[in-house]
């Protein structure tokens, strides 16, 4: 309870933090217009780049750790979040977003013969985000249920990765908090499962640092990044998850939103992927995401 109350604590107080640096500049030009706007092409709030549940679509190949056994894994998602309409706030330099989101989260195990399908999680949330200068919080309301594959349930399994199936869904009211400051970005806040078929516990919180260089290496477009995301869950008694990333980001000249990363990833902690999320290994390896 006492590592509850301190995240808790950073989540409150984090979005009050100002004076930091300035609104990246498209975010800022949106704003600036003070008028409601359809479908815009950018958010308000940027997510940690090693958030491994956030809408995004990418392939990342992964070497699995497990007490006993290593195994290459194939790890894939299609998603995105898409804004719907953007308003003005109460003050002349803010605004609000709302906007939809889904994904389907997979992995599968790349040394079987039929490239088994370990899990499977959908994801469906919507958004409300809020920015005003440096500083900017979502709450996002979403669905998650998980599935394993129809290979995985028929064929023999490593001992480590027998799991009874169950029916995994739930949805959560997720609140987070950022701060902006010259390519750094820290995010923090906590999550509440407020409905589940399977009996899970309710609280978690997690905390995220990006740094996004604000030099280029090649062309203007492109930047090195790192990112790291902690993450701990009342369910499996606020035992830490921490994931990063780290590699380089080309963007479009036209939206911040547009761009590819290509990136390096490691892992450690309760897995991320579903119903195996009591199983605590690691994992790293490279992937690529494409963001639309």
């Amino acid at each position: 309870m006492k590592n509850l109350r301190l995240w808790l604590v950073l989540a409150l107080f984090l979005p009050i933090i100002t004076g930091f640096g300035e609104t990246p500049p498209e975010t800022a030009q949106n704003i600036e217009k003070r008028e409601t706007v359809l479908f815009p092409k950018d958010p308000l709030f940027f997510a940690p780049l090693a958030s491994p549940k956030e809408p995004r679509t990418h392939v990342t190949w992964l070497r699995l750790n497990l007490p006993g056994k290593s195994f290459n894994t194939g790890s894939v998602g299609f998603g995105e979040s898409f804004g719907l309409v953007r308003w003005p706030g109460w003050g002349e330099s803010d605004a609000w977003q709302l906007g939809i989101s889904g994904a389907v989260l997979a992995q599968f195990n790349l040394d079987a013969n039929s490239k088994d399908l370990i899990n499977a999680d959908y994801i469906i949330g919507f958004p409300l985000s809020y920015r005003n200068g440096p500083w900017s919080a979502r709450a996002r309301l979403y669905h998650q249920s998980s599935h394993l594959g129809d290979e995985y349930l028929l064929l023999p399994q490593h001992p480590e990765l027998k799991q009874s199936r169950i029916n995994l869904s739930f949805e959560t009211i997720e609140l987070l908090g950022g701060v902006e400051w010259e390519g750094i970005r820290l995010s923090a806040g906590p999550s509440y499962i407020f409905h589940t078929d399977t009996g899970l516990k309710r609280y978690s919180v997690q905390g995220g640092l990006d740094y996004l260089s604000t030099k280029p290496v090649f062309k203007p477009s492109i930047n090195p990044f790192v990112s790291v995301l902690c993450h701990a869950w009342e369910e499996t008694d606020w035992n830490p998850d921490v994931n990063a990333k780290a590699g380089i980001n080309i963007r479009s000249a036209g939206s911040i939103k547009r761009a590819i990363q290509i990136y390096g990833e490691y892992f450690n902690g309760n897995l991320p992927f579903g119903q195996f999320y009591k199983l605590r290994a690691e994992y790293y390896g490279a992937g690529i995401n494409i963001s639309f």
